[in-house]
């Protein structure tokens, strides 16, 4: 069976077609003159440094005077410095690898000096800390101001009377940690 198409169905069909295509030619013109493109590039930009030293060094090593006994203390002071292009935070840890540095008690004092074998002056951080294996947070400190941020820090150790006496002759060490961190 063939269809076949009057002469005025063909017309009808031709001009619907054609409105067809014109629409269809005219809505993609439009589309194209409601839509645009601009592309831009940043300026340069930099990373910040995040650098923390005690004692102007990023591992210090210092040197508690005097030989102890029961009772006795020793101390030292560890300045905290920030030489990083960013301000931070920092937490301050301590431990100890061996038995004798693991029997000390930790005082802490800001802005402290020593005077003998003690801290003296400044303000009272933390006192009666044990120190472990494991580094354990002390403190945690407030902002330091990039490149310029410090804070001294004197650090006492006493060794108390209660001390084992397997302890006598000994040698140890503590470590001070001290993690930087942006705010």
């Amino acid at each position: 069976m063939s269809l076949r198409w009057s002469p005025g169905a063909s017309r009808r069909v031709r001009a619907m077609l054609t409105c067809g295509i014109l629409l269809t030619t005219s809505a993609i013109g439009t589309t194209a003159l409601w839509s645009t493109t601009a592309a831009t590039t940043s300026g340069t930009f930099t990373t910040a440094n995040l650098e923390i030293k005690a004692n102007g060094s990023v591992a210090h090593t210092f040197a508690f005077p005097g030989s102890l006994v029961p009772g006795d203390t020793t101390a030292n002071v560890v300045t905290v410095q920030n030489t990083g292009t960013v301000a931070f935070t920092y937490s301050a840890k301590v431990s100890s690898a061996t038995t004798l540095g693991r029997a000390m008690q930790l005082r802490v004092v800001t802005g402290g000096t020593v005077s003998g074998s003690v801290c003296t002056g400044g303000t009272q951080l933390v006192t009666g800390v044990p120190i472990t294996a494991t580094a354990t947070t002390f403190a945690t400190r407030p902002s330091l101001a990039a490149a310029t941020g410090a804070e001294a820090l004197c650090m006492q150790l006493t060794l108390p009377t209660n001390a084992a006496g397997t302890l006598a002759g000994t040698t140890g060490t503590v470590t001070f940690t001290f993690d930087a961190a942006v705010p």
